[in-house]
């Protein structure tokens, strides 16, 4: 191959490559790298307040290859007497696309949750003033394994 046609074509490599990787980065939201972020964010708990408190948190490790994925959230905003639940992925899982889990049960309500291939967290709220909550956050293993999670199964933080 002639010269001036491999420069040409390392050229158009490096360009693309640059272009490809300023677009991955622009996708990832800034949200994504503190709680702070989360709760704010319409995709998270959607508190423009940003005012919060940690009723309970929980690691989800990965067992099998002893690392953790991810940390689950139950929390409380007074001003809008709601709870959100926060499953964010952590360590090795950040910034990793893969299933991720958040619910929220309140008792004598439906269950709401949100979940997805998410590459930073899921997050869900909901009023809950003068009721009891369950939540449950959960991550699949890096690689499409098993899904392991953390969270509460009865019922508890009555308002």
């Amino acid at each position: 191959m002639p010269r001036t046609y491999r420069r040409i074509l390392q050229r158009t490599g490096v360009a693309l490559g640059l272009a490809l990787a300023s677009t991955m980065f622009a996708a990832s939201p800034a949200s994504a790298h503190d709680l702070s972020s989360v709760v704010t964010s319409e995709q998270g708990c959607g508190w423009p307040n940003g005012s919060y408190s940690v009723l309970d948190w929980a690691d989800i490790p990965d067992r099998r290859n002893n690392i953790t994925l991810a940390t689950g959230y139950l929390l409380w905003n007074g001003q809008y007497q709601e709870n959100c639940v926060v499953t964010k992925r952590v360590g090795q899982a950040h910034g990793v696309t893969g299933f991720t889990e958040a619910i929220l049960e309140r008792q004598g309500k439906n269950p709401v949750s949100d979940s997805g291939q998410y590459a930073h967290y899921a997050a869900v709220s909901a009023y809950a003033a003068g009721t009891c909550v369950k939540w449950w956050s959960s991550i699949q293993t890096l690689g499409g394994g098993p899904i392991w999670g953390t969270g509460r199964s009865s019922w508890g933080n009555c308002s």
